[in-house]
């Protein structure tokens, strides 16, 4: 194993050291600050090489056709993708088209949009809801610990404010949401297949972040929809869109949100990525930093050691 030294400043010292406490804290034993800089470091490393578009330890060979074709001019199409005043002109051209053509679908009349037969709120849900979903949820999940509090709490705030709104649709009723209608069931068939997307995708990584309050949240939704189950089996509450409903109609309803996202999904994304997928799973498995590393000395492994502040020798 090569011997590499790093000096750092004292108060990333002071971070590393911080770290280092917290996790003893939290899972017990004795955490070390050079192994959580060495997880740190290897996942930096992933990512910038995924970034890179280069494998995890790339060969001299690979790194020096990299160098030869970074040497090449860009083509003309290229150019303009990297352009940020292209991409922002861009990106307003089609905004401006989107208006054009929802004002004329709805306003102007254009049949050929297919926007005046689709004219409520719940008809834009199944349009939409699928890429924000899919978009947004793995980044919430994945980076949540570095989301700031301010935005967590407008996150929470505009979902609660959905929710309300979902509520006065159905109290009112504001029939142009087209929520009045629309029972738990078809709820269900709304939201299933876009949280499984989201979901599946990164499950093995977030089984393993679970926390007791996450697991608690999870059992109290599996209750409640046991209740809704049987209330709406036995109880007949017509509200759940259960009755009339068979063991057949269950298995349309799950089996979709399993298989595309188990089977089809990974099967596409490995045949357009390429080895993509397996650079991010390379970066998943990045180790733990509570994990044990042997002592400096005995393996050569990486130190760290705190740069003195300026005007002080180190003791």
């Amino acid at each position: 194993m090569a011997a590499l030294t790093i000096i750092i400043e004292p108060d990333e010292f002071l971070g590393l050291s911080a770290l280092a406490e917290l996790e003893t804290a939290a899972n017990g034993g004795e955490a070390d600050a050079a192994a959580i800089a060495k997880a740190l470091l290897h996942k930096e490393l992933v990512a910038q090489l995924h970034e890179l578009d280069l494998p995890w330890a790339p060969s001299p060979e690979t790194v020096q056709r990299r160098i030869a074709a970074a040497g090449q001019p860009d083509s003309a199409m290229r150019a303009l993708a990297r352009d940020k005043r292209v991409r922002k002109y861009a990106a307003s051209v089609l905004a401006v088209a989107g208006l054009i053509v929802v004002w004329g679908g709805y306003i102007g009349g254009w049949q050929w949009t297919g926007f005046p037969a689709n004219n409520q709120l719940w008809d834009w849900l199944h349009l939409l809801l699928l890429p924000v979903v899919v978009g947004t949820i793995p980044l919430w999940i994945k980076h949540g610990r570095y989301v700031s509090r301010a935005r967590r709490v407008a996150y929470l705030a505009i979902t609660g404010a959905f929710a309300v709104f979902v509520t006065f649709g159905y109290l009112i009723p504001m029939h142009w949401t087209g929520f009045p209608g629309n029972t738990l069931w078809n709820w269900f068939e709304l939201l299933l297949l876009p949280a499984a997307v989201a979901v599946l995708g990164i499950w093995p990584s977030v089984r393993r972040s679970l926390r007791p309050y996450h697991k608690g949240i999870f059992a109290l939704m599996t209750l409640g929809w046991a209740v809704t189950i049987i209330g709406g089996y036995a109880l007949k509450w017509s509200w759940t869109g259960y009755q009339g409903n068979t063991l057949w109609d269950w298995l349309g309803l799950l089996l979709l949100p399993l298989v595309v996202p188990v089977v089809l999904l990974p099967a596409v994304v490995t045949l357009v990525s390429g080895d993509a997928a397996q650079r991010a799973e390379e970066a998943r498995e990045v180790p733990e930093a509570r994990s044990a590393v042997s002592h400096r000395a005995e393996s050569g492994g990486p130190s760290v050691t705190p740069r003195p502040p300026a005007g002080r020798s180190p003791r």
